[in-house]
């Protein structure tokens, strides 16, 4: 509403919230899909303390560029931030902010969503929208028809009115980028739709008290970092490395009741429910200063909804896309667990099919593993995102149809449940026969099998490790699931290179580390053939060891 003081000027006051807090309910609520600040503290919803961090933010640079993966709170994030520029304070009871902000300014803020825009038209649409809409709420008739004019005339406005800087918010503003990203020429006129808006945030810039812009890709000589040169990249900030996402003791302090009845369906021990949602959802890594790793909060917050440890987060954004670039990748030979990419590249380049690693990690597939002399390290953070990785390359490799792969997965997981090794290789051998052969220049058949060998078996649910160093030499795979322990040779041949496969490991020792382990150890010798149209598993051999 609006109300004219003694001095003339014409001041926004937005109403209070009516609807009480919500203490103490009989079931808690957890945000799932919920992105709205208001929404969430004034329903009662379980809310991770970030204020904090927040205040740091919109206390700090006044121009701000965030980057971080599809729902790891940007929106949430953007949200806060225009609760506490609005001042309203009463959102905010109890929260780490209060021991912070004194003041609790009102500032008029212009928020904008440029998710959903998949053309230039479509852009130019949603910006006159949201202008409209603000023009309206500040009573603005008379007004200019370029999309920064306008903008910049709904600013000073604003200043003139309130009597203090607005604040501008952009959330998802890569969306249409992303979406025209081999579209040239549609990829071109939303950079000018842009070239034509953005530069009223930097003409107006001492009428702002704080620009805050968020994407998941950083396109540096595209649009908008070529316009707004004043804006300060925090995405790999360490002091704002835990903004978006939560921590182990966030968990931990935050959802005891989810964990205790998660523990509980599922008959595990607290310790072992944490070990669980650690090596699924944890593990990412947005700066080379970062203490500590960051769970997933969508998968996170699901998983403790349902009580199930699941691909919430990773299999929900695949994409055709992403299933290209995954096989552009590994048909190159790259590799992506442990792949090197220059400081300069990592931080300064744009996404392309030039930099399938920058791409995967920006959209949060991969994350930093290390930093050492200007060479970033990145890989996979954790099971869920690697396997789910693992599930959309696998049927291009192998030549079927998902559903195909997804029986064979079933199978043979049941089989390792039953210790029925005869089993998983009658239908490892089914999901393998027949694989496509690999055409010239690309990673050797043989690296391929051995690739999908490892991919079936993480994919149910294995611990697998590859070339595993031990004194008398070097394992092909060793497969851990439960009780049972498979040590793997992998060979090119018939029934020969099978034998040598079972000789290799009986006189290099290979079995000796397993034997005391208490569990049931098992030599898989596997051979495979080449034969272009009759590549697959030629022969195998399984020994009981103990």
């Amino acid at each position: 509403m609006r109300t004219v003081a003694n001095d003339g000027k014409i001041y926004y006051l937005r109403r209070k919230v009516e609807r009480p807090m919500i203490e103490g309910s009989a079931t808690r609520r957890l945000p799932i899909g919920i992105q709205s600040f208001e929404e969430i503290r004034t329903d009662g919803y379980v809310y991770v303390d970030k204020t904090d961090l927040v205040w740091e933010m919109a206390n700090g640079k006044k121009s701000n560029f965030f980057s971080r993966p599809r729902r790891f709170g940007k929106s949430l994030l953007l949200s806060t931030l225009q609760c506490y520029f609005e001042g309203r304070k009463e959102l905010f009871q109890g929260l780490k902010i209060m021991d912070l902000e004194k003041e609790w300014i009102s500032r008029p803020v212009f928020r904008f969503d440029f998710s959903g825009a998949m053309t230039a038209k479509e852009l130019e649409g949603k910006i006159d929208f949201i202008l409209r809409e603000y023009e309206k709420e500040w009573e603005i008739e008379d007004r200019p028809t370029n999309p920064g004019d306008r903008m910049l005339y709904l600013i000073k406005t604003a200043r003139t009115r309130s009597g203090q800087k607005a604040a501008v918010l952009v959330d998802e503003y890569d969306f249409p980028l992303q979406h025209t990203l081999f579209d040239e020429s549609e990829h071109s006129s939303i950079a000018n739709v842009y070239t034509s808006f953005f530069p009223a945030l930097k003409t107006a810039d001492e009428l702002l008290k704080c620009v805050f812009i968020t994407g998941i890709t950083k396109f540096t000589h595209q649009s908008l970092f070529s316009i707004l040169n004043n804006l300060t990249v925090q995405s790999l900030s360490p002091k704002y490395a835990t903004v978006c996402g939560m921590t182990h003791n966030e968990i931990v302090e935050n959802f005891s009741p989810e964990l205790q009845s998660m523990a509980k369906v599922n008959g595990w021990s607290m310790e072992e429910t944490l070990s669980r949602l650690k090596e699924e959802y944890d593990g990412y890594f947005f700066s080379t200063g970062q203490d500590e790793g960051i769970y997933n909060p969508f998968s996170v917050i699901n998983a403790l909804d349902s009580g199930k440890i699941a691909s919430y987060w990773a299999f929900s954004g695949a994409s055709e896309l992403l299933s290209k670039m995954l096989m552009e990748s590994f048909q190159a030979g790259n590799e992506l667990d442990g792949v090197e990419i220059g400081a300069g590249r990592f931080e300064l380049q744009d996404v392309s099919l030039d930099n399938i690693p920058l791409f995967l990690y920006q959209t949060g597939y991969l994350t930093i593993k290390g930093y050492d002399d200007g060479i970033y390290t990145l890989g996979f953070p954790n099971r869920e995102v690697k396997s789910t990785l693992y599930e959309i390359l696998l049927p291009s490799l192998v030549g079927k149809d998902a559903s195909k792969v997804d029986s064979s997965i079933k199978k043979i997981k049941g089989a390792l449940r039953q210790s029925d090794i005869e089993e998983v290789m009658l239908n490892l051998r089914q999901l393998i026969a027949e694989t496509p052969y690999a055409s010239k220049g690309y990673k050797p058949l043989e690296e391929r099998f051995q690739f999908i060998v490892v991919q079936t078996f993480y994919m149910c649910g294995c611990k697998v490790d590859e070339h595993r160093k031990v004194a008398g030499g070097e394992i092909d795979v060793v497969v851990h699931y439960g009780n049972l322990i498979l040590v793997m040779e992998l060979k090119v041949g018939g029934e020969k290179a099978v034998d040598k496969g079972c000789a290799q490991a009986h006189d290099k020792g290979y079995l000796d580390a397993y034997c005391a382990t208490g569990k049931d150890v098992y030599l898989v010798a596997v051979s495979f053939t080449l034969a272009k149209g009759k590549s697959g598993i030629s022969g195998y051999k399984i020994e009981r060891i103990s």
